[in-house]
């Protein structure tokens, strides 16, 4: 079966290569005039591509997804990209495609100009992943997909009940571990990468995108609007001068359709938000549906059910191995779910 970045890759060739030669044949015009673009990356390549298909409408530009395994091989990629002026892309580990990773694409794509993915965990601070150590470059499913709450996971790996673990859904919890003061911390990440690594400085707009209020949809995922200030930095910093365009009025926000992590009530209320306890699981398929939702305790149901089918043994995860290891921090979560499953602080919505 192809993979998304295979039949990317198709539609390439038959659009740069194969096309004109047929309409140099027919005698009819070659096609597009204006710049061509290539956006390479992750699941925010589309947000980015979208983007400066607004700000410059008379581009060709096309998005190549680096997601999962494909076919296509990182020779035929970069390749496929000599048809464009201009690529950026994100950078991959090694294994994402066959031949190399990040460091073998710029060698075979010298045009190529890498950029960060957004990523900011202040409105999300209990997501976390857990590797899988059976997939390469996977991570243990979840009722959200890779994502999982740490403190789910900890209430399971401590053998908690599921009342237990829903008790530690609460504020003073959120206090203990940290929840509540990661502003600055996921600030000076996000503004201090895309600045040392890759030159971009995002400062300006990580304080507009806060004054509009919660921006992503989870640590990793953020709202199209943000996507669209990515593509205009980079659009800039390649020498264009992006018209002025209500982004708003045309978005079309892919990530929309993905799992979208809860930005739990407390947390919500530090920043001046409204916050939930609800889960949206992905849809990708809305004609087929609205979806579904799931509430705390159905996630965390869930969640336990996912971890029950595989080793103890073998769900880990940083942060989360450092409060089993801390006795006095497992003893301070584990009084805390008790005294709020007493007080009958179990939240829902």
């Amino acid at each position: 079966m192809l993979s998304q970045l295979d039949k990317e890759i198709l539609r390439s060739w038959s659009r740069h290569a194969i096309a004109p030669r047929i309409a140099r044949i027919a005698g009819r015009p070659a096609g597009d005039d204006g710049p061509r673009i290539a956006v390479v990356g992750n699941c925010q390549s589309f947000g980015v591509a979208y983007g400066m298909k607004l700000l410059e409408p008379g581009a060709t530009i096309d998005r190549f997804t680096v997601i999962g395994q494909s076919r296509a091989s990182l020779a035929l990629l970069a390749r496929t990209l000599e048809a464009y002026d201009y690529v950026f892309a994100h950078e991959f580990v090694s294994g994402s495609l066959r031949g190399g990773g990040t460091e073998e694409f710029v060698r075979l794509t010298p045009n190529a100009i890498l950029f960060p993915p957004i990523s900011f965990a202040a409105f999300h601070p209990d997501l976390v992943f857990v590797r899988d150590p059976m997939r390469p470059h996977g991570y243990v499913d979840s009722p959200l997909g890779p994502y999982q709450s740490a403190l789910c996971l900890f209430a399971y790996l401590k053998g908690l009940s599921l009342d237990l673990a829903n008790a530690l859904f609460n504020e003073n919890v959120f206090e203990a571990v940290g929840y509540l003061d990661m502003w600055g911390e996921a600030s000076r990440e996000l503004v201090e990468t895309a600045r040392g690594k890759f030159g971009l400085d995002f400062s300006a707009e990580l304080m507009s995108w806060s004054r509009r209020g919660v921006f992503m949809y989870s640590s990793v995922h953020p709202m199209g609007f943000v996507m669209c200030d990515v593509a205009k930095k980079l659009l800039e910093a390649a020498g264009f001068a992006p018209r002025a365009t209500n982004a708003h009025y045309y978005d079309i926000d892919d990530l929309a359709r993905g799992d979208i992590f809860p930005v739990y009530p407390p947390i919500a209320k530090r920043y001046g938000a409204q916050g939930s306890y609800l889960f949206k699981r992905e849809n990708h398929h809305i004609s087929r549906g609205v979806g579904e939702l799931l509430t705390l305790p159905q996630f965390l149901a869930r969640s336990y059910e996912s971890f029950c089918r595989r080793d103890k043994a073998k769900l880990h995860n940083p942060r989360v191995d450092g409060w089993l290891a801390d006795e006095a921090s497992s003893r301070i979560l584990v009084e805390l779910a008790r005294e709020n499953l007493a007080a009958g602080l179990t939240p829902t919505l």
